[in-house]
């Protein structure tokens, strides 16, 4: 019983996931070495109620929010500088855009 009460839990959970456009899904994460050569277009942000049992989740939408502001910006590549989970999950990062 425990365990399908678990995974029913996580079924319904999944399905809170946010969905992201293509542009934003392109968009690669990076580190800061990876975009040495590349323009820098702008701080990006996200935020989520799925915290606490559900902070995977809401990192990942917390993500896909900061992503859809770096699509916008033009970017090609996030580099995250903040990540916290917990009751209320948030993100920030640097957005850029890179010439391969």
């Amino acid at each position: 019983m425990r365990n399908s009460l678990f995974l029913v839990s996580i079924i319904i959970l999944s399905g809170c996931a946010t969905t992201v456009s293509q542009k934003a899904s392109a968009i690669k994460d990076s580190d800061q070495k990876s975009v040495e050569r590349c323009a820098f277009v702008g701080n990006v942000s996200g935020t989520s109620g799925w915290g606490n049992l559900a902070a995977s989740t809401g990192i990942n939408n917390a993500k896909n929010e900061a992503r859809e502001q770096a699509a916008r910006l033009g970017a090609t590549e996030v580099v995250w500088v903040s990540v916290v989970g917990g009751y209320s999950p948030n993100v920030s990062g640097n957005a850029y855009r890179c010439s391969n």
